[in-house]
């Protein structure tokens, strides 16, 4: 009986699921990319370094899927994108930058204000161990590509976003940052294992799975091969927090 209890409790978790997704544009094959994931830190591996990004379009609701569909803790990217859309933070490098006259504190506050899950601790966490302190009064047209990397993951980490997605996460970060990023998802995965309650699904696209990182699952998603156009956007607008570099 305490079995069969526990497979009852399993199967009413909330789970991210998606089953023969592919993006726009793509020839499909027979069989496209299926996954069920429990809450948690995972690794999508791109090793060509060009394709995740596809896969995070369609992941993060921004982009319409050629075929199959994405549920996250109970809610469909397509039939309820707004809602869906709402509850995904993706940190875009390649999103446009704006408001760059706007000082790297008040970008920080403002995402803080549109995320109800903020973690005010974390957030101060992040800062530190990216060394940010000395640069939050800057504009943010004044720092780095490397500085504007790490803030975006800082924010991405302490939003307490239902799905967080994270491309090219160690791009111009020096190698201190570099192992901070590695002990700060280590520390994430360790909470979210202790604290089931908390339902959030942490996604790190890289050509490979960092190293000092304990991955609850490293995704290889099919390659994406004869792609006539780039993923359509989805209607909704894209959030402003992740026009960042």
């Amino acid at each position: 009986m305490p079995n069969a209890i526990h497979e009852r409790e399993e199967l009413h978790k909330p789970l991210m699921v998606w089953a023969d997704l592919w993006p726009q544009g793509i020839q499909f094959p027979a069989k496209g990319w299926s996954e069920q994931l429990q809450p948690g830190i995972c690794v999508v591996v791109d090793e060509s370094g060009e394709e995740a990004q596809q896969w995070l379009a369609v992941l993060a609701g921004h982009a319409v899927a050629g075929r199959g569909r994405v549920q996250c803790a109970g809610l469909c990217s397509q039939a309820d994108s707004a809602a869906y859309v709402a509850q995904v933070y993706w940190h875009h490098p390649r999103a446009a930058m704006h408001e760059r006259e706007m000082s790297a504190q008040q970008w920080v506050q403002e995402v803080a204000q549109r995320w109800p899950t903020w973690s005010e601790a974390a957030w101060s966490r992040h800062c530190q161990g990216f060394g940010l302190q000395e640069h939050l009064s800057k504009p943010l047209w004044h720092l780095s590509t490397g500085c504007l990397r790490k803030l975006g993951i800082a924010a991405a980490l302490a939003s307490g976003a239902r799905l967080t997605l994270i491309e090219e996460p160690v791009a111009a970060l020096d190698r201190s940052s570099i192992r901070y990023l590695c002990q700060a998802l280590d520390a994430l995965g360790e909470e979210l294992a202790s604290a089931p309650q908390i339902l959030r699904w942490i996604m790190v696209a890289h050509w490979e799975p960092l190293a000092g990182v304990t991955w609850d699952e490293v995704l290889a998603p099919p390659p994406l091969t004869n792609t006539t156009d780039a993923p359509e956007e989805s209607p909704q607008t894209l959030p402003v927090q992740q026009d960042l570099l």
